[in-house]
């Protein structure tokens, strides 16, 4: 059988299975584990992953075409895998580089993904290809979920994500101010963001500056706003404006032009919506909105989409996702279109 592992955090997963219905609306749905499902297709699943990826749906961390067979041991997931493999590699450019990614989402059967993961990259440098770990080109996913292995061979664009599962981590350097950023930092890797050299950035709810440390550490100039304090180590640091004072209560003088407004604050979406459709004029044609929607408990879907449709026109959704990183919560980019 064949059909894509998809996963997704387990508070929305069942909003993540409406939108694959939405795609698929005949399709039986068949959950693996509390984050991941399976999506039986009829067709190739690498075309029915395509269609996913026209309207990347927002509650997915990650997906991939499979196919799947029974298995009852750990020799007998690394031998199939072995042969399916061999197979498959001739779709493979020449020198690409390629990760093994296996997933154990239950502990019907004892086996270390470890294993796996040695005799691929011995077969992939065997036939000159290059193991990686980070930034693949291709990436071998296999998924154990019961008595059965779920195996998918493709380009890591594919897959949402190249983490397996989508599962992404950033190392914690000395001086980070506050985990935060790694919501941001997810954003700007998943989204591919380059900002200006040089450029002006507007981060609301500041404190205590985990998103102004990281948008200070890209070359930006940065108007931070808050009523409470930014951490003390960011004090004095090039580049940085704090502004003590409450996001409703901003104005600025005609002609403010920001290349990037940023906002984490925990308030109600539609309240954080007007906000920012509020300092859309401060914002250059071009320039780029990141921010966080909270759900507070609402139906995500609906409450997402409402955001959506409640922005101003002049702006464009470019991305929306439920970041590995988010919580309860979504992140959005937007980029302001020419009048």
């Amino acid at each position: 059988m064949q059909g894509i592992v998809l996963t997704a955090s387990a508070e929305f997963l069942e909003a993540a299975k409406q939108e694959v219905l939405e795609v698929f609306p005949a399709s039986k749905l068949e959950n693996l584990g509390d984050s991941v499902f399976w999506l039986p297709t009829e067709t190739d699943p690498a075309y029915a992953q395509k269609q996913l990826l026209m309207r990347p749906p927002i509650f997915v961390h990650h997906m991939h075409a499979a196919a799947r067979w029974p298995v009852h041991t750990e020799e007998e997931i690394i031998q199939s895998v072995r042969e399916r493999l061999l197979a498959d590699l001739p779709r493979v450019p020449p020198g690409a580089k390629v990760a093994t990614q296996g997933r154990v989402i239950d502990k019907a059967i004892a086996w270390q993904p470890r294993q796996l993961k040695e005799m691929c990259d011995e077969l992939l440098l065997a036939h000159g290809y290059q193991p990686q770990i980070k930034g693949p080109e291709w990436v071998i996913s296999v998924t154990q979920a019961g008595p059965m292995v779920y195996y998918g061979l493709a380009l890591a664009r594919d897959n949402l994500s190249d983490w397996a599962g989508g599962m992404i981590h950033f190392r914690k350097e000395p001086g980070d101010v506050s985990r935060a950023k790694y919501k941001l930092l997810e954003a700007i890797v998943r989204f591919q963001l380059d900002f200006p050299t040089g450029g002006h950035a507007l981060d609301l709810g500041a404190a205590p500056g985990g998103w102004t440390q990281e948008l200070l550490a890209r070359g930006l100039r940065v108007l931070a706003v808050d009523t409470g304090e930014l951490d003390p180590r960011l004090r004095g640091k090039a580049g940085l404006v704090f502004r003590r004072a409450n996001v409703k209560d901003l104005r600025f003088p005609a002609g403010t032009q920001f290349d990037v407004i940023t906002s984490d604050i925990s308030w109600d979406p539609f309240f954080t919506v007007s906000m920012i459709n509020r300092l859309v004029e401060y914002l250059r044609p071009g320039g780029q909105v990141i921010l966080t929607v909270k759900l507070m408990g609402r139906k995500p879907l609906p409450t997402v989409r409402r955001v959506m449709a409640s922005l101003d026109p002049k702006l464009r959704v470019q991305h929306a996702q439920h970041l590995f990183h988010n919580r309860k919560e979504i992140t959005l980019h937007l980029v302001r279109i020419s009048e």
